[in-house]
């Protein structure tokens, strides 16, 4: 077994032994991705989150049995975010000047 795929195992092992706080950390970094990606691609991060959670057992497995986890299966639908106009766009991606 290679050097990273070990590492791959012990994260695992641990996300499985601490499936609560792992799940907090999942959801802290999947609102953090969709808020830097202006929402456009929330049904793509959900997706991977998803995944990374029933990976170890986490997440929706939790709530499926019944655990404290239940009250919370439904994620709250993030406000519908105004796009930005082309200019304010162009003025985000460009370095300032000077």
């Amino acid at each position: 077994m290679g050097r990273i795929a070990e590492w791959l195992k012990k994260a695992e092992d641990l996300a499985r032994g601490h499936s609560r706080q792992t799940d907090q950390i999942l959801e802290k970094a999947e609102e953090y991705a969709k808020e830097r990606t202006g929402h456009k691609y929330d049904e793509h991060i959900t997706k991977g989150t998803d995944a990374v959670q029933r990976r170890y057992g986490g997440g929706e497995a939790e709530r499926q049995a019944g655990g404290e986890a239940g009250a919370q299966s439904e994620r709250p639908q993030p406000p519908p975010q105004r796009q930005p106009e082309p200019s304010e766009e162009h003025e985000r991606r460009t370095p300032p000047q000077g």
